[in-house]
């Protein structure tokens, strides 16, 4: 392939209208998943499999193309096609907007035809591209009735009495005189007529090969009478299946085992996108729960390609709001939030390391960044809140409603070998904690321009400006349990620490941080974890978060936002 073919998905790419080039019908935003690597691949390996170029061979080919949610596979498809159609003819079938259908052989050959006469430039009344007359026997919706009816009208029996009918039962009818018939000894023509339908089946199958091979080629030679310098359109045929997993199941298994019928015809690749997950859930719909699905579905396909899911940080990227997480956006309505970050960066990548410790899927992700965004963005003025916090606790809640009790009213409790079992390792055992951090800007200096050893004796802080590091497991133990382990007043208001409840003193945190600036091996100071800790034990103690807020606060607001579901698509990823 030459590198002209090559997709440029970095910017805004808008489908006009055919007629009025004014008219934008849709517009592709750039792709920020990075998926044009895998339509430039995928582009290189089809054309290969469908087209031998150097000896001219036309060959068939079937794309299991899977991907689960939250990879963008509608936007991948619909891109790629778009991409395609200036090198091959392409046809692109959303089989969930369709499958009000009863058939799916009449939603895939009408696209056909359809697409392929448009890219071929031809008018709609086309002789090339009229649906062959012996299709009308492979429509599921004609066959029923049109085979009873030539029945009764050219053998002169009614099918259906003769099924409602014991078998030694003698049927008598009228023919169209008038004239008594026994139609048990016209039943054996029936069968005969019936066998020879089948083989008019087979015919008629054949027959729609050799059109969806003409339409292909129609729009291969449209290209010849252009400009030579122009880059035309070849081999093999693109056909794009998609949306199957939404779909009725036994719509879903249908298109399968209906449009299998043309998979092989030369010249013409089909990719068949789905969640293959989902999709063997339709399948074991219709054949029941112990059925094989994978191997049933692994028959249709010569090989199946997985699009990768993007990492968190691109998905919200995608689909959230995460602009209304900028520490400016915030100040400007009054609302104070810690860690503080000016880097907006920073702030979604603390999100995503708590989203990704707790295992969440794509979807569940999503819901709760949300939650995040709504919740902040309700916050009146002048209210704080920890976001680390409130997004483990929308996490816990999310993975383990008991556990979200449990830690609201502090009443867990578990033993491991005979010992209380703290809540930090619990977490740690339950989820994927360790090795987990948590990043923090930070300019020292502007905190404190002394660190003070005791009473008398301060140091200057060389503590540089930066990026901190500290472990999200630390935070969960020193931070996160203790605050809900607090005791309150009747009033609600909260009782502050004491120092001897494992809540250190400013200037305790003061004399900690002088001595690991000394003792510190890391070559950069701002990468060892527990400088980084003390830091944000500091700036933690600075904004008197245990002063402004209570484990009621966050509970109320955690179950108000976890009562809303939002119903994602991911088309525009």
């Amino acid at each position: 392939m030459s590198e002209q073919r090559v997709c440029d998905w970095s910017d805004e790419w808008s489908k006009r209208d055919q007629l009025d080039g004014d008219k934008v019908i849709e517009t592709f935003p750039p792709d920020k998943l990075d998926r044009q690597k895998y339509a430039e691949f995928l582009t290189k390996f089809l054309a290969n499999q469908g087209h031998d170029k150097a000896i001219g061979n036309k060959h068939n080919y079937v794309l299991n193309l899977n991907s689960e949610w939250g990879s963008g596979k509608t936007y991948f498809l619909r891109r790629w096609a778009e991409d395609l159609k200036e090198h091959y003819p392409v046809v692109y079938v959303d089989a969930w907007k369709q499958d009000y259908s009863d058939d799916p052989l009449m939603t895939v050959i009408s696209s056909m035809i359809k697409q392929l006469r448009e890219q071929a430039g031809k008018e709609e009344d086309d002789p090339v591209f009229k649906a062959p007359r012996k299709l009308i026997g492979l429509l599921k919706a004609a066959a029923p009735g049109i085979a009873r009816g030539l029945t009764k009208r050219y053998l002169g029996i009614d099918p259906v009495e003769i099924m409602q009918a014991e078998d030694d039962e003698v049927i008598r009818s009228e023919d169209s005189e008038g004239k008594s018939i026994d139609m048990g000894f016209a039943a054996s023509d029936a069968v005969k007529f019936l066998i020879n339908e089948h083989d008019s089946k087979l015919q008629a199958i054949e027959s729609l090969k050799t059109n969806v091979e003409q339409w292909v080629e129609a729009v291969v030679g449209s290209d010849q009478i252009k400009n030579e310098q122009e880059s035309k359109r070849t081999y093999p045929a693109f056909v794009f299946i998609d949306e199957l997993d939404r779909c009725r199941p036994n719509y879903a298994v249908e298109m399968l085992e209906t449009i299998k019928h043309i998979f092989d015809i030369s010249g013409v690749v089909f990719v068949i996108a789905t969640d293959t997950e989902q999709l063997q859930h339709a399948v074991k719909a219709v054949y029941g729960e112990g059925f094989e699905a994978r191997t049933y579905l692994g028959r249709f396909f010569n090989s199946r390609f997985s699009l990768k899911a993007p990492s968190f940080e691109r998905l919200l990227d995608v689909h959230c709001q995460i602009e209304k997480l900028d520490e400016a956006y915030l100040n400007d309505r009054g609302v104070t939030i810690w860690p503080s970050n000016t880097d907006l960066d920073l702030t979604v990548s603390n999100i995503t390391t708590i989203l990704d410790a707790f295992e969440l899927s794509a979807r569940t992700a999503l819901q709760v960044t949300e939650r995040v965004i709504v919740i902040l963005s309700n916050l009146s003025r002048g209210k704080s809140v920890d976001i680390v916090m409130l997004t483990v606790l929308l996490c816990i809640r999310e993975k383990d409603e008991e556990l979200f009790e449990q830690v609201i009213t502090d009443t867990f409790s578990k033993q491991k070998n005979g010992e209380a079992l703290p809540l930090s390792h619990h977490l740690s055992e339950k989820f994927s904690i360790n090795n987990k951090e948590i990043k923090l800007h930070l300019e020292p200096l502007l905190l404190t321009d002394k660190l003070r050893i005791d009473s008398m004796n301060s140091f200057e802080n060389k503590y540089p400006s930066g990026v901190y590091f500290c472990s999200l497991f630390d935070y969960l133990g020193k931070i996160f349990v203790p605050f809900f382990e607090v005791k309150y007043v009747e009033n609600d208001d909260y009782v502050d620490y004491f120092p001897d409840e494992g809540i250190p003193l400013v200037s305790q945190l003061e004399s900690d941080l002088n001595e690991l600036l000394a003792d510190t091996k890391c070559i950069d100071v701002r990468h060892d974890s527990e400088a980084g800790f003390k830091w944000l034990e500091y700036t933690h103690l600075e904004t008197s978060l245990n002063q402004t807020t209570s484990p009621n606060y966050y509970k109320d607001l955690v179950e108000l936002a976890s009562a809303l579901d939002w119903i994602n698509s991911e088309d525009e990823a």
